[in-house]
């Protein structure tokens, strides 16, 4: 369990955007990283003792809302200049998954930046494991 709690406060938050998370139908955010492939993006809860991704969500199927500026009990967790964007995505299993993410500026200008930077054409097809 410490070798995962590790990685993830080591590894996966040198190499990835810091942000906060919330499924819908919850009311706690989680703080966590995200990091982006070409052809998915992969939410990791900080403090959570899996080495893989807590969702990934595809690229193809990843739709984002209106961004909009934290309001109400929101604001005890969001920090100045931050905005929530609401997103739903299909992960692996083809699970629809939504929720707010809670990101600064810069991380939301890299955020839609990767989402608008290719066409899913150019995306290729995950080869199955086997």
């Amino acid at each position: 369990m410490v070798a995962a709690v590790v990685y993830r406060l080591v590894f996966i938050r040198h190499n990835s955007t810091s942000v906060l998370t919330r499924q819908t139908g919850e009311d706690a955010w989680t703080y966590g990283a995200v990091r982006y492939t070409d052809a998915d993006v992969a939410f990791y809860r900080l403090f959570s003792i899996r080495f893989t991704p807590d969702v990934r969500l595809d690229r193809r199927t990843l739709v984002l809302g209106r961004r909009r500026h934290p309001t109400g009990s929101e604001l005890d967790v969001a920090e100045a200049g931050e905005m929530i964007v609401p997103f739903s995505g299909r992960d692996r299993r083809d699970q629809l998954v939504e929720g707010d993410i809670c990101l600064g500026p810069s991380a939301l200008t890299g955020l839609m930046a990767w989402v608008e930077a290719c066409s899913t054409d150019q995306i290729r097809p995950r080869r199955r494991r086997r």
